[in-house]
């Protein structure tokens, strides 16, 4: 690690199916002087790139940024309940959030850190003006390429200081080892101040979308990222503003007292500007305002990825995206590319169901880290809100799979219920005389064929649903005996069978058919890949193995209109103007809700309560929508009131007693709608100040309270859906821990190791 270090040529690369900005020739060996010449430093800036790309190769991203959620939580019981054993300086929870701000890994450095340290190589050397060529020659060219480096660092010092609070800001670059590890955390206000005059800076320099090459160029950062950008920054300094003071840590100096039990808080803030709503709601307008940017008319085109279909990434939704490249096309996607469908999916696969792994519904979720939990399906009007059906799989069809192992191709139709290979569960006398006298005489699902149920014969065939999920509370319990009866297999959080209510209950098969297992449970500390819906968002049928690969070559949004519109309304609200909010929030709902036309999911139509409430046609097949929902999507000062039907609906936590704590809250709920499992959900949850609150009072598996929950009747040795919370969270567990290695490694100015004292006021409170 001496002078011929090579910051960036390492992660260079491609970063979608059209992109090319980012197609670069790995080089051998350069000297640091190679990134003075025009074509040396257009490549450095090219790397940092990876800034938006690094969260989404491996599990260090969906560990920290989708871990500490209100509305979903870890498939790992001790991750989910916060042991200190993980929730530590030496557990994963530090080692994760390390790795992503950096690591040394397959001769390649990589994370935030690297990142930022080529950023500032480049600002450093534009503004000494130390570049030949074009940097030299033309000042808008130089300006254009280092607000790219500027919009890079701030995006890393951003989701650090978001995972940890004040952190350590490098004002040089390096190409060698420091003389001493004296790395001094820097204010989070300091770091606001720093980023939102670079994004500044940025916007004035930044093309406009219009004006990018999108068949050369697509990809970097433009004059609406830097905007939507700006306004999200400007929000959360408005948010923290009252965590200044000794109350909350925050010393008369700045720093932090990390010994205060209030220093979480403490962190978030970032300043207290007058003028920072008004300059919020006037970035988010010059996204909204632009002319470009627009709402996808359909939620779901957002996410729909078909075989060799990229149009969804060129969608005037997005605003900003990490982008990555085909997996056949040579490529570098950094150290794994997009991995994301890999840790966040759905399980499917089951023979007994009639389902085999298939490219269309994706891969084997090989490390599953993050779950929606009760209340965020909940907070769903599912037959309103189109975004439940289109960003969960609540049902799956039967299917084989076509193509080869490597060679990617559309579902095959799985074999008719009579075909001699059919290995679906058989009907028991019992089930099929349910079927043939409460089902049969309206279920006219087309492959059905109007067949009646025979004991012994299988349950599902071409074309059937192989199962579906019922998320019910336990006020609508699924009567067991209609469950079992259905055509396929139901998964339901909640099924009575007399007097007993069973909290989401694990199949029990036997002689080819299957019951439900009353002495077990799923969900909680019990999670499997098919306990609940997983997500659809990020399936990609174009990956390089049907059942053992996530590589995956989709982009991913980081910033888009709908969370701009939330932005927006959130500023206003905060301002007292609820009108204009309500204008900005019913924007994004009346896209949500289903038009006339669409279809609705069977289990949606046929056995999610609520469905009794859709027209009688609605109910049948093939569960056409006859009535546009969006009226009954469109929000008023009723939702956070306090005291309606609309608002208590919402669930806010206890502690949200004035209009304005229900009102942001409200947001909350409508970004966790929106935003489910996209790690953008965790930066807006985490600066609003209400991420503890949430997660005490919404978070079954995390909390520490007593008596919030539905009890069920079928626990193991008296522990499952008891009603109480199981966990050990604490509101420090808002920050990450920084590693125990970190610490250890830390110095002061004269490269004097720091004492227990000096580590222990370095690390955040509570570890």
């Amino acid at each position: 690690m001496k002078k011929y270090i090579l910051f960036s040529m390492v992660v260079l690369g491609s970063v979608s199916c059209t992109d090319s900005f980012l197609e670069e020739k790995m080089v051998s060996t350069i000297t640091q002087d190679y990134f003075n010449t025009e074509k040396g430093l257009e490549q450095l800036i090219v790397g940092t790139y990876d800034a938006l790309r690094v969260s989404k190769q491996y599990q260090q991203g969906p560990y920290s940024l989708l871990t500490g959620l209100d509305v979903a939580l870890c498939r790992t019981a001790n991750f989910a309940n916060y042991t200190a054993s993980e929730w530590s300086p030496t557990g994963k929870m530090a080692t994760h959030p390390n790795g992503l701000c950096g690591e040394y890994s397959s001769s390649s450095l990589l994370g935030y850190y690297p990142i930022i340290n080529n950023c500032n190589r480049a600002i450093i050397t534009i503004q000494n003006q130390e570049v030949s060529g074009k940097f030299a020659e033309d000042k808008e060219y130089a300006s254009l390429r280092m607000s790219e480096a500027m919009f890079n660092r701030a995006y890393s010092l951003y989701i650090m200081n978001t995972l940890y609070g004040d952190i350590y800001v490098p004002q040089e670059y390096t190409t060698a080892l420091p003389k001493n590890y004296s790395f001094p955390r820097e204010t989070s206000e300091n770091i606001y101040k720093l980023i939102i005059g670079d994004l500044r800076f940025a916007y004035d320099h930044l093309p406009d979308v219009r004006d990018l090459n999108l068949g050369s160029e697509f990809g970097r950062a433009t004059k609406g990222a830097a905007a939507h950008f700006l306004s999200k920054l400007y929000l959360q300094r408005a948010q923290g503003a009252k965590y200044n003071g000794t109350e909350y840590g925050r010393k008369s100096d700045g720093t932090i007292d990390n010994a205060n039990e209030k220093s979480y808080l403490g962190m978030l803030y970032k300043g207290n500007i007058a003028t920072d709503l008004d300059s919020c709601i006037y970035y988010a307008s010059q996204v909204i305002n632009h002319g470009y940017y627009n709402l996808e008319a359909d939620y779901a085109k957002l996410f729909s990825h078909p075989l060799d279909d990229y149009s969804n990434e060129s969608s005037h939704e997005l605003i900003l995206s990490a982008v990555f490249g085909k997996l056949d096309s040579g490529a570098d996607n950094g150290r794994y590319g997009n991995r994301i469908q890999g840790f966040i999916g759905a399980g499917y696969r089951d023979p007994s169901w009639g389902i085999e792994y298939n490219w269309e519904y994706g891969t084997n979720v090989s490390g599953p880290v993050s779950y929606t939990n009760d209340l965020g399906f909940d907070l769903f009007n599912k037959h309103a809100d189109s975004r439940y059906q289109k960003s969960f799989f609540v049902e799956f069809k039967t299917a084989l799979s076509g193509g080869t192992t490597t060679t990617p191709a559309l579902n095959i139709d799985y074999y008719a219920y009579d075909n001699p290979q059919n290995a679906t569960y058989v009907w028991t006398e019992k089930t099929a005389n349910y079927f043939n006298e409460y089902v049969w005489a309206t279920y006219d699902r087309e492959s059905w064929g109007g067949r009646k149920a025979i004991a012994g014969e299988h349950k599902m065939g071409k074309g059937d649903l192989a199962f579906a999920y019922v998320e019910n509370t336990k006020e609508t319990a699924l009567d067991m005996q209609e469950a079992l009866a259905q055509p396929f297999v139901v998964l339901a959080r909640w099924i009575k069978d007399g007097d007993k209510f069973y909290y989401r209950l694990p199949l029990l098969a036997a002689n080819g058919s299957y019951t439900y297992n009353t002495q077990s449970y799923l969900g909680l500390n019990k999670l499997s890949n098919k306990t609940c819906p997983g997500s659809l968002k990020y399936v990609d049928p174009n990956r390089r193995n049907l059942s053992s690969s996530a590589h995956s070559s989709r982009d991913i949004p980081l910033f888009r209109l709908a969370e701009t519109y939330l932005i927006r309304a959130e500023a206003y609200g905060r301002k007292g103007d609820y009108a204009n909010a309500i204008s900005d929030i019913n924007k994004v709902r009346a896209r949500a809700a289903y038009k006339i036309g669409e279809t609705r999911s069977e289990v949606l139509a046929r056995l999610q309560p609520g469905h009794e409430n859709l027209t009688l046609s609605e109910q049948q097949w093939p569960y056409y929508v006859e009535k546009d929902m969006t009226n009954a999507m469109l929000v008023d000062e009723t939702y956070w009131d306090g005291a309606s039907e609309k608002s208590l609906a919402e669930r806010y936590p206890h502690t949200a007693k004035t209009t304005e704590d229900r009102f942001v809250n409200f947001i909350l709920n409508e970004l966790s709608r929106e935003l489910n499992l996209e790690m953008i959900y965790y930066e807006n949850l985490h600066h609003s100040g209400w991420q503890a609150d949430r997660i005490m009072y919404h978070e079954q598996m995390a909390s520490p309270l007593k008596g919030l929950w539905d009890a069920s009747d079928n626990l193991i040795n008296g522990i499952g859906q008891t009603g109480d919370g199981m966990g050990y969270f604490q509101p420090f567990h808002t920050l990450k821990p920084f590693a125990q290695t970190v610490i250890d490694l830390l110095t002061d100015e004269n490269g004097v190791p720091l004492d227990e004292a000096g580590k222990k006021a370095y690390q955040n409170y509570g570890y």
